[in-house]
């Protein structure tokens, strides 16, 4: 089976990004798969006959919630119906990634194209599955969902919805830090394409250790959180203006308590400090001061 190439093409208005995808397909001889949200846009210079070489598919994220919620043991329980209120939802924008992961996973096109309008609006779609899994954390924790599980279809309702959308945000979430390529059209590239880098978690840490046995996790940002950074479960968070980027953290992190964080403006990067959890690591391996401190 063929592999896929995945790319996103964002920023500008339709037209723009319109122009910048058949510049990314013209000539290639390959066969691909567009979906975008304006079908009208297409540029001419792409081969979407019926037996064209790309195939054009509209973005709707109407259907897809509903499809999805139609799927559900309880299609009108509240949460799930507040998670699928609005067509621009963490879980409208899931279901969006879900159908092009699937579509690059069939191994039936050599290009998967999705086309994401907007600077600000695409980053938080790429975003989107790290809330949607924090989200769920937050309210029905993994061990919570897996216990219940266990019941099968005896099984709690909500939980069970809840122990889906995790699912289906994991899946999201580890295609979206994959192989995938991001095409700003537009203005100001550079600096929007780091920020789609790190809202799709495809960033990794550096990590160095100090003197005093503190951990200094530096992650690419090239803007300034909003707000200080926080750790949630194993997850760490990033809020800047407009998105919040939730990444994984290393299981050595994981096994840390998060003492504070910084920002290098000059190098673009935010600057965290991480100890030893003391109710997980040896006594002579926490640093001097944190011994009595619980994680």
């Amino acid at each position: 089976m063929k592999e896929t190439r995945v790319v996103v093409v964002m920023g500008a208005d339709p037209a723009q990004r319109a122009v910048r995808t058949a510049d990314l397909l013209t000539g290639t001889g390959g066969t691909a798969l567009l979906l975008t949200g304006h079908p009208d846009a297409v540029d001419p210079r792409l081969d979407t006959g019926e037996s064209g070489r790309v195939e054009v598919r509209a973005d709707d994220p109407t259907a897809r919630l509903e499809a999805f919620r139609s799927g559900a043991v309880d299609p009108d329980d509240d949460v799930l119906a507040a998670l699928s209120a609005g067509a621009d939802t963490p879980l409208s924008a899931v279901l969006g990634w879900e159908y092009a992961r699937r579509a690059a996973a069939a191994g039936y096109w050599d290009v998967v194209v999705v086309e994401l309008d907007g600077d600000l609006a695409a980053v938080r779609r790429l975003a989107a599955a790290g809330q949607l899994a924090a989200f769920v954390e937050s309210r029905w924790p993994a061990h919570v969902r897996y216990a219940s599980m266990a019941a099968g279809d005896l099984a709690d309702v909500r939980v069970r919805e809840a122990h889906r959308l995790a699912l289906l945000a994991d899946d999201v979430a580890d295609f979206l830090a994959g192989p995938l390529r991001v095409v700003v059209a537009g203005g100001a590239p550079e600096r929007t394409t780091a920020m789609a880098e790190l809202a799709r978690g495809a960033v990794t840490p550096d990590i160095e250790t100090d003197d005093a046995g503190t951990y200094l996790v530096t992650y690419p940002s090239p803007a300034m959180p909003s707000t200080p950074a926080t750790v949630d479960g194993t997850a760490l968070r990033l809020e800047h203006d407009g998105f919040e980027a939730v990444l994984p953290l290393p299981s050595l992190l994981a096994r840390c308590v998060l003492t504070g964080s910084d920002y290098d403006a000059a190098a673009g990067r935010v600057i965290l400090r991480f100890v030893p959890d003391p109710d997980l690591w040896p006594p002579n391996l926490v640093p001097s001061g944190f011994a009595g401190r619980a994680g």
